[in-house]
């Protein structure tokens, strides 16, 4: 009988020119810990390979008892400490992907790449993506996974690597406050001030190529489109007579961040979204999003609608 209920997991490094992976095993005091059991993997693009050894890993968690190790004994002979040239585990976790791959009682699978978090160094948290497999796949559609989750998290890493160099910009509102916004966590985006718009605040465009036009803005203005009425009618009115008949339109009040109005609209011109926030009677804060010719720019428009809701967040007064 396996000592770990379902769903079982095992953790997937990869970092320092390996993968390795480490199955987690149940406790005797009932939680769960590290194997010092691993596989180590040196051909990092073999998905053959690592779907089989994601399997045998997952055995081993089948056939191991419940662990009685103490907490010196793990940490002495961590699988870690072994598949590293680092000396600290905040060195090794500076400079290493976690994945984490569950079985469920039925079969399927789910992958989640978790974040290094910067406010508590060596802990990994969250999920910045998730991959779900179903129970019939092959070790290839496994190990191909594996793959393209880790190839996710060199793009992520990198973008957010060079964001780190922006720094926070405050903008003086039109009612005399300030709000703080940060560059999106894009390379391809640049920074045109206020775009020499009087309604807006900030413009960041999204340019493919260097020379190349805009094919998505983030922005903060006022929205003078909508006269400071937040009727769903007015703002369905308002946006139709810039953007066209809208395919989908749909507003939520839902607070996100210090914005208390969600609003979306697709057809083939433009995917627009815009958090609003009513500040004064005929004041308003926008935040907005506007993707052209969506239905062109599938992936595109995926990716920044998901970079979009976190640049809302990172807006603050």
């Amino acid at each position: 009988m396996s000592s770990k209920k379902y769903p079982r997991t095992v953790t997937i490094f990869k970092g320092e020119g390996r993968i390795f992976l480490v199955p987690v095993i149940r406790h005797i005091d009932g939680y769960s810990v590290d194997a010092d059991w691993f596989i180590r993997i040196k051909d990092m693009d073999n998905s053959e390979e690592i779907g089989i050894s994601i399997l045998k890993a997952f055995e081993f968690i089948n056939e191991s008892p419940v662990s009685t190790r103490t907490s010196k004994e793990r940490s002495e002979s961590a699988a870690w400490k072994k598949n590293t040239i680092y000396k600290s585990w905040i060195s090794f976790w500076k400079n290493n992907y976690c994945v984490d791959f569950d079985i469920f009682e039925n079969g399927e699978y789910k992958l989640n790449l978790t974040e290094r978090m910067k406010e508590h160094k060596g802990i990994y948290h969250g999920s910045i993506k998730k991959l779900f497999l179903p129970a019939t796949c092959s070790v290839h559609e496994i190990g191909k996974a594996v793959l393209d989750i880790f190839n996710f998290a060199d793009e992520y890493y990198h973008q957010a690597s060079a964001y780190d160099f922006y720094p926070l910009k405050q903008l003086e509102l039109l009612d005399g406050s300030n709000l703080m916004v940060k560059h999106p966590k894009d390379k391809h985006f640049t920074d045109y001030e206020d775009y020499g718009v009087g309604e807006l605040y900030q413009c960041y465009c999204y340019l493919p190529k260097e020379d190349g036009e805009s094919t998505a803005e983030f922005f903060v203005g006022i929205a003078p489109e909508l006269d400071c009425n937040l009727d769903t009618s007015n703002i369905k009115s308002c946006w139709e007579k810039f953007y066209g008949k809208a395919e989908f339109f749909e507003v939520q009040e839902a607070r996100y961040g210090m914005f208390k109005l969600r609003v979306e609209m697709r057809n083939k011109a433009t995917h627009k979204i815009s958090y609003l926030l009513q500040m004064e009677e005929d004041l308003i804060l926008e935040c907005g999003m506007d993707v052209h010719q969506p239905n062109r720019r599938k992936k595109m428009d995926e990716k920044l609608t998901a970079l979009f809701e976190e640049f809302t967040l990172e807006c603050k007064r």
